[in-house]
């Protein structure tokens, strides 16, 4: 796939096109969006990839010369680096490779055309005129047609996606990688992870968890107050040594740790089943996280849950990240051994990371490692990670990749 456009523009040329594009990607002007409908026209030779007329190719453009990467005099002035070597070492960190690979992803909705160059949307039109801040996009738009005929042509030889298959960058892939793997790879890392729970921990715990039922522990509580849900909470901080748990007492420790908005929970009688009852089944609060009682960021907090069935109460713990899966562990651990019915949710998949025999899913640069679920349909994993700069080689040949999909014309 030796794109002729390739040979005109250089990747960093590209990149400063893409960049001004994405700050503004309505088009504005005619000519740029006959260009741009053209592109979609060519584009119809494909078949489509997903909804709304969703189609993805693989597009190329050469690092170029050293000084398509920059003016040296100008680097140097502005104190970015301090001998032509260290330019040199900065062009090259930046594009390592001969060339650079982008994803072109191109979607239709309701009359909405839509071009992203590497996840960045570069190109907005639709057939009615729209009132936008002008800038010009006539020579990425230019670039892109060339850059899809070449596309269209290799596909008519049949050589496309042979060489996306055999060239692609690791990079720009998605793959699995077996935790073990990697501590082989990065010992201190496994031993910093490890660091706060020992052995004997580990192993009661993957013992324990293998007996949880399905969706809910056995035994229940027969009444719940807050005091009770407190306790609980001072069981879990203590277990993780927090901070004033020798002096706190089991709401004050909550009100130091969890999330803050109780929604009125420490403010309840803490010794009376009545008033928890009425106030959990008030369906009138609503807005605030009273089981968030170890916060953090939207994946990265624990909760603890109370529930109610006919036959009583019981607790579930959630915190399955991999920055908090050791605290949730030990939290767990707390309570089962105080007796307290509850439910670790993920609990196997924290078994198996804690014991390195889980899989690290790995998504593309670019692509922040968090919530990427969806690019393993039918798996589970709790943690994510793009391909690290270091010890890459290594981690490269233990990582399982997956097949990339193929590219058809329509028939």
């Amino acid at each position: 796939m030796n794109n002729k456009s390739s040979v005109n523009m250089s990747a960093p040329q590209l990149d400063t096109l893409i960049e001004r594009a994405s700050s503004s990607p309505d088009v504005s002007d005619e000519q740029t969006k006959h260009l741009a409908l053209a592109l979609f026209q060519k584009l119809k030779a494909i078949t489509v990839g997903g909804d709304d007329q969703r189609r993805e190719l693989w597009l190329t453009a050469p690092r170029g010369s050293i000084e398509d990467f920059g003016d040296y005099e100008e680097y140097l002035e502005a104190e970015e680096v301090e001998s032509r070597e260290e330019f040199e070492d900065l062009w090259l960190s930046k594009y390592p490779e001969p060339q650079k690979w982008y994803e072109l992803i191109t979607v239709v909705y309701k009359d909405i055309h839509s071009v992203f160059l590497d996840k960045k949307l570069v190109l907005q039109f639709q057939n009615e005129p729209k009132e936008c801040f002008p800038y010009e996009k006539l020579e990425l738009t230019k670039w892109l047609l060339n850059a899809v005929d070449e596309v269209i042509a290799s596909l008519m030889a049949g050589t496309y996606n042979g060489f996306v298959r055999d060239n692609l960058p690791c990079r720009k892939r998605v793959g699995k990688l077996l935790r073990e793997d990697y501590w082989r790879i990065f010992p201190d890392e496994k031993a910093e992870y490890l660091g706060n729970i020992i052995s004997a921990q580990i192993q009661r715990f993957t013992k324990t968890i293998q007996n949880q039922p399905p969706d809910s522990p056995v035994n229940r509580m027969s009444e719940m107050t807050a005091g009770s849900f407190f306790d609980c909470c001072r069981l879990g901080y203590e277990a993780n040594e927090y901070e004033g748990v020798d002096k706190l007492t089991p709401i004050e420790l909550y009100r130091a740790h969890a999330d803050g908005r109780d929604e009125g929970m420490t403010s309840l009688p803490q010794d009376s089943p009545e008033a928890f009852f009425e106030w959990f089944h008030d369906r009138n609060r609503y807005g605030g996280h009273p089981w968030e009682v170890c916060r953090g960021g939207n994946s990265t907090h624990i909760s603890l849950y109370v529930s109610q069935d006919k036959d009583g109460w019981w607790l579930t713990l959630a915190g399955s990240s991999w920055a908090r899966s050791v605290e949730t562990v030990k939290f767990y651990l707390a309570l089962v051994e105080h007796g307290f019915p509850i439910y670790l949710r993920d609990g196997k998949k924290l078994a198996a990371m804690l014991t390195g025999v889980d899989y690290i899913g790995i998504v593309p640069e670019g692509v922040i490692p968090c919530y990427c679920d969806s690019y393993f349909p039918g798996e589970k994993m709790l943690s994510f990670m793009n391909l690290p700069c270091e010890k890459t080689d290594a981690v490269e040949k233990a990582t399982v990749w997956y097949p990339l999909e193929e590219i058809r014309l329509q028939r």
